[in-house]
């Protein structure tokens, strides 16, 4: 069971970080798609800046929630 249950976090955790890695990588794609819909008029200046922060924020919370996640399964693994 305990093993399993390292795996999965393991697995998680690594699923979590690649999607970090995602985010990042598209967030320039992200924030140009904002400025274009701001100039379009679809959204305000604030409803922008409010996405953006957001755009911003989520691979810094992937990252971090992943990272948890495996070091936990490293230190569960390790029996600590």
């Amino acid at each position: 069971m305990s093993t399993t249950i390292v795996q999965l976090t393991g697995i998680a955790g690594v699923l979590i970080t690649l999607t970090a890695v995602w985010l990042q990588w598209t967030l320039p794609g992200h924030i140009a798609r904002l400025e274009d819909k701001l100039k379009d008029g679809r959204l305000n200046a604030k409803q922008v800046e409010q996405r953006i922060r957001w755009t911003q924020l989520a691979p810094i919370v992937c990252t971090l929630l992943g990272t948890c996640l495996l070091f936990g399964a490293v230190l569960r693994a390790l029996g600590r």
